[in-house]
């Protein structure tokens, strides 16, 4: 009988392992699988942000494209403009209604960049449009000294238009540097 209570308390202690085996057996794939999934949302959390964020880049990267080719044709026109007030000849009238319409544009896009930030890309963006206006009002006032045949005048007014034309380029420059540095992160 020795041999069989031996042989039960072997069978016990047996079983008993194999219960604590197999519970933490389970237990370690209860645990395995929580880890998976935790993983595999952290992952996804982490692919979701970073799909976010290269849409938000994106969305950006064509509001500044925007910006800058609402500005393409107004600079195209002073260009031209001023060329001829350099050489003597005023504005046509209805250049003042273009220039007017060409600003109006560029006021109505550089509002949309106020969407997508970041907030130094969107002061570049508004002093930009300013400094396109006070470009725009040089070039007319210029234009009237010459109407006017104000000698005196005329060369002022076409100093101040230089003046203009400078502040607007590197107002340009400023929002470049801005939207590209926006561009980076």
């Amino acid at each position: 009988m020795d041999q069989g209570i031996a042989g039960v308390i072997a069978g016990c202690a047996g079983l008993l392992g194999a219960g604590v085996g197999g519970l933490a057996t389970a237990y370690g794939a209860r645990v395995g699988a929580q880890k998976t999934v935790e993983a595999a949302h952290a992952q996804a959390e982490r692919q979701s942000t970073s799909e976010h964020l290269h849409w938000i880049r994106e969305q950006r990267r064509q509001v500044y494209s925007d910006v800058l080719a609402s500005h393409a044709p107004f600079r195209t026109t002073a260009i031209k403009r001023s060329i001829e007030l350099s050489q003597g000849r005023p504005l046509p009238p209805e250049e003042n209604l273009r220039f007017e319409e060409q600003i109006l544009q560029i006021a109505e896009v550089t509002a949309r960049a106020d969407l997508w930030g970041p907030a130094s890309v969107l002061d570049a963006a508004h002093e930009m449009s300013r400094a396109g206006g006070d470009k725009y009002i040089a070039l007319i006032d210029w234009s009237q000294a010459i109407r006017a045949e104000r000698s005196d005048d005329t060369l002022e007014r076409s100093q101040q238009y230089a003046a203009a034309l400078a502040a607007y380029g590197q107002a340009r420059a400023l929002f470049v540097q801005a939207a590209v540095n926006a561009l980076q992160f």
